[in-house]
């Protein structure tokens, strides 16, 4: 199924809602129009008129692929309106639809956060600038992290100090597996997926999650699996949400941590050498500081962040080598052979085992 054209998109959506809600004389006040972000879904914006309360207000569209699976949209939407429920800042969902021919692919429909992402002034890192406009941002770096690193650590302590309970008796509740959310049931995921495919490359790092998972140091919490400050919303200085949560897991924190660590610090640059050297210092810097910030405010053990970090690398690899097994080209910067090869570099580093795609 090819994609459908943005204005066939607008046109089934407001059909659909309007069938939905009973609201037939339903119009667009605005958009919808295309938000930059998310490498595997399309985002929209939009704001209806004469609807009911629940399409009030400036809304999102999530649009997945054809081929996405269907399954995922539901789990989405299940964490975020429960966490939404637990008075966690996550946007609301109104619609979830898995059914493709709709639109094209499964997809979502919920609140708008107001505000940008912590990260806006760092995105893209420059890319299509000038070259003084990249040094100027360059030299501006440490500051714009060092200035989000509180609010961004704010928010995923607040997040790490809810009830677990809540969102697995929900998950369990729609008729999920509640495995699917458990650290033990996304790594026997990787290895299915290793296996299914062939990935024999991954197997030693794969074998070395399972002979070297630290005991936990603390009670698993809700993580969000990818909290970094691209993900994170705030205006006028002030945190309003966190989104994107397909890799939400029930985990100790130190597998968040550690997973936002490996995230970052593995994504490609896209700057010359002497500047990407010098970006890639900064970021590490930061990282070194978000982590600090960490600890002051709740205790990690170090051996355990170093472990998720691992798992996040082996994690992000194993969709890389599925979509090479497969023949696909993948979306995410990981794909690239500059991103595969970061993280395999972090797995040697930490692990002292290599791997290969």
């Amino acid at each position: 199924m090819h994609p459908l054209h943005d204005s066939e998109v607008a046109r089934r959506l407001l059909d659909h809602l309007a069938r939905t809600f009973g609201c037939a004389d339903a119009v667009y006040l605005a958009g919808p129009a295309r938000i930059q972000g998310g490498f595997d879904t399309t985002i929209f914006g939009f704001t209806l008129d004469r609807v009911p309360a629940a399409l009030a207000g400036p809304l999102i569209l999530r649009l997945s692929g054809a081929n996405a699976d269907p399954q995922r949209v539901k789990l989405e939407t299940i964490v975020q309106n429960t966490l939404a429920d637990m008075g966690y800042a996550a946007p609301r969902v109104m619609v979830t639809e898995s059914d493709p021919a709709i639109l094209g692919g499964p997809f979502m429909v919920m609140q708008r956060v107001p505000g940008k992402t912590l990260g806006h002034a760092i995105e893209g890192f420059g890319a299509g600038s000038s070259f003084p406009e990249r040094v100027r941002l360059l030299f501006s770096l440490p500051a714009i992290l060092t200035g989000i690193i509180d609010q961004w650590v704010e928010m995923q302590i607040r997040l790490h100090q809810l009830p677990a309970e809540p969102l697995l008796r929900a998950v369990t509740s729609a008729g999920i597996d509640a495995r699917v959310i458990t650290f033990e049931g996304q790594l026997a995921r990787l290895r299915t997926i290793a296996e299914r495919c062939a990935l024999t490359g991954l197997e030693p790092g794969l074998a070395w999650l399972d002979h070297h998972r630290p005991a936990p140091s603390q009670a698993a919490a809700i993580c969000h699996g990818d909290f970094h400050p691209l993900n994170i919303l705030a205006n006028h200085g002030s945190p309003t949400g966190v989104i994107d949560w397909p890799n939400v897991v029930i985990a100790e924190p130190a597998m968040d941590v550690g997973s936002a660590i490996a995230n970052i610090s593995t994504v490609p640059i896209g700057l010359p050498g002497p500047l990407r050297f010098a970006a890639q210092a900064a970021i590490g810097a930061a990282l070194r500081r978000y982590e600090r910030a960490y600890r002051a405010r709740r205790p990690l053990d170090d051996k355990a962040v170093r472990y998720y970090q691992v798992y996040r690398a082996v994690a992000q690899l194993v969709p890389v080598g599925a979509a090479r097994a497969a023949g696909r080209a993948g979306g995410g910067a990981f794909h690239s052979a500059t991103g595969a090869g970061n993280l395999i570099a972090l797995i040697k580093r930490f692990s002292g085992v290599s791997v290969r795609l």
